[in-house]
């Protein structure tokens, strides 16, 4: 089970070195791929919750698939949604 509290705060402790990092390790392993904004994408938004849970990222992506949403889904919020405007996230 994902702490989203620990998630929340570790987002916030991140900084730009760290999203650099993620987004290297995400354009290496999707070499055919190149998003025109990496922060969409949802594996790298799962590096990036990896990163501030301080777990494997490929233990993220064997969550069940309605927590993994769950998690990339916070760190969308976190990226991009302002205080007023965030993505509900369910409990279920």
């Amino acid at each position: 089970m994902i702490d989203y509290e620990k998630l929340q705060e570790g987002l916030t402790k991140l900084r730009g070195l760290d999203f650099e990092e993620a987004e290297r390790a995400e354009r290496a392993a999707k070499a055919d791929y190149i998003s025109p904004n990496i922060a969409f994408s949802k594996s790298f938004q799962a590096r990036l919750a990896a990163q501030a849970l301080g777990i494997n990222y490929h233990d993220l992506k064997n969550l069940p698939l309605k927590e993994y949403l769950k998690v990339t889904t916070a760190v969308f919020n976190f990226l991009f949604a302002t205080e007023t405007t965030q993505l509900e996230i369910s409990e279920d």
